[in-house]
């Protein structure tokens, strides 16, 4: 095959592309709905809150067992950075675990040892959530 037949067909190769395959390969198509699955939101109605409990142990992770890294007092404030997804049984009693963050110390208290309050304020007063 010489020179001039390579070349007409590429060049015939080419044509074909542009007009068959490129057509397709720039065509846009509607997306009609994205699904996304479900996930667990975790929301907090609550972002402040006060111990209630005489001497409460601020622990490095979400579980009864881990290291406690500093004490709270009773009537602490505390803010609520965040809660675990699912509530579990510790002590008798089954709630969520929650991050806080007060007096320097940031780490989880288990939920039933705590009120919880809309702003800093009302949980320095003491206004309790229902």
């Amino acid at each position: 095959m010489n020179l001039f037949n390579r070349g007409r067909i590429l060049f015939s190769a080419a044509v074909l592309f542009v007009f068959v395959c490129a057509p397709r390969c720039s065509r846009e198509e509607a997306i009609s709905a994205i699904k996304m699955p479900t996930t667990p939101v975790l929301s907090l109605q609550a972002n402040w809150g006060t111990v209630s409990s005489p001497y409460l142990g601020v622990r490095s992770r979400p579980q009864g067992g881990a290291e406690i890294v500093g004490h709270l007092g009773n009537a602490s404030v505390v803010e609520i950075l965040s809660k675990t997804a699912y509530s579990e049984m510790f002590d008798g009693e089954s709630n969520y675990w929650y991050e806080i963050s007060a007096d320097g110390i940031r780490g989880w208290v288990f939920g039933s040892h705590l009120e919880f309050h809309h702003s800093r304020q009302d949980a320095e007063r003491g206004g309790v959530i229902q």
